[in-house]
């Protein structure tokens, strides 16, 4: 147990020092943050404007457009919120739903959520339709597939993390409608699937009934944001609020076409519709997305985004100067190169997977001191490795 579990824990008949434990909590997180560059979570945006907000509770339940009794909710905000995110994804814009989401997982839950409730079920009420999600999808995904007890297929992938296509022709079953999982920017190497082929093998199989979901809890928002992002076929998008958007808060949305043929309920008790696949739903975190976008606007994160790629650039010919093979997507914030050393691994909270890969992620307002220590240290490994 660390000191700081065992300074937390409460035993009874013994008094804890809470004033320690809270500062020993933040210690180990500011220990931490100038390291902390391996995940897309980086540095959050300043939301300082909204301390008047964060001492009361803000609760969303219900449709976003509906407003429940009382007037403590952000609910004015989350529309605004998803009809941006409607309008940048290019949704029709008299026919699209969305709803606030507390992260990644549960935007790609509501996506899947959604798909199922569009197909036929057996008697036996499990879903006639067949998902398919690449080797490189979230692992929220197959999560969600078998919480939803939907069929589900793993596809492959090619050496930089996209969907094999001619492996997904292959294992289709033309027989029963398809959910496809597509990807804005894969866990590890930031790959983007592409709708219009996956469209291309639905079409040549004959396919007709069929669901898109696009996981872009990464990067859906900076893709778009330069018209780089294929929605044309897509049903419903899913994204993170607190990676690109950098909110310090736990949160996304996801918005989808079609909101006609959505489950809806009418809820007395909160006198709302219920479409969402939650209850209640903290209103702060979405009021720190809408403020991310209104401040910023478009053009502030495309420069955002902008930035954050030429630092990926950088580390990655930094990387590669001092003899560390790395390589990253044109439009990705992803930097991937084989996993280092034993010794650099207990010093930095690397994000590897089981092909011997690891990657740093330099989001919006990582810093260029922050690469240029990282690569240092393992300058240093090199050099001990070729004078050994």
């Amino acid at each position: 147990m660390s000191r700081l579990d065992e300074a937390a824990s409460l035993i009874s008949g013994h008094p804890v020092d809470v004033d320690a434990v809270l500062a020993a909590t933040l210690a180990q997180r500011d220990a931490e943050a100038g390291r902390h560059m391996f995940f897309p979570t980086g540095p959050t945006g300043d939301f300082r404007a909204l301390r008047p907000l964060q001492d009361v509770l803000w609760n969303n339940i219900g449709s976003a457009a509906s407003n429940p009794p009382g007037g403590n909710h952000t609910k004015s905000l989350e529309r605004a919120l998803l009809a941006w995110a409607a309008d940048l994804f290019d949704l029709p814009a008299d026919d699209w739903w969305g709803n606030a989401t507390t992260g990644g997982t549960a935007g790609n839950r509501a996506g899947l959520l959604t798909a199922r409730d569009r197909f036929p079920r057996t008697p036996h009420g499990v879903t006639t339709a067949v998902a398919y999600y690449s080797a490189a999808a979230h692992y929220s995904v197959p999560k969600m597939l078998h919480e939803l007890n939907i069929p589900a297929v793993r596809v492959g992938v090619d050496t930089y993390g996209e969907m094999d296509y001619d492996h997904l022709a292959s294992v289709l079953r033309p027989e029963a409608p398809a959910i496809v999982v597509v990807t804005a920017g894969t866990t590890m190497t930031e790959a983007v699937d592409d709708p219009r082929r996956v469209t291309a093998v639905l079409d040549a199989s004959g396919i007709v009934d069929r669901y898109l979901h696009c996981d872009g809890a990464l990067s859906a928002i900076p893709l778009a944001l330069d018209k780089e992002l294929t929605t044309e076929g897509v049903d419903s998008i899913s994204l993170s609020g607190y990676k690109f958007l950098g909110t310090p808060r736990v949160c996304g949305l996801v918005v989808g076409r079609n909101a006609t043929r959505r489950r809806t309920q009418h809820i007395s008790y909160i006198a709302a519709i219920d479409d969402t696949p939650v209850g209640s739903i903290d209103g702060l975190p979405i009021a720190m997305m809408w403020y991310a976008v209104a401040t910023a606007g478009n053009e502030g994160l495309r420069n955002q985004a902008h930035a954050a790629r030429r630092l990926a650039a950088y580390a990655s010919s930094s990387l590669n100067a001092i003899g560390w093979p790395a390589w990253r997507h044109p439009w990705a914030f992803t930097v991937v190169f084989p996993t280092p050393p034993l010794s650099i691994q207990q010093t930095w909270p690397l994000a590897t997977d089981a092909t011997g890969q690891s990657h740093l992620v330099c989001m919006p307002r990582t810093s260029k001191d922050q690469v240029d220590a990282f690569v240092e240290a393992m300058a240093r490994e090199v050099w001990h490795r070729l004078s050994a």
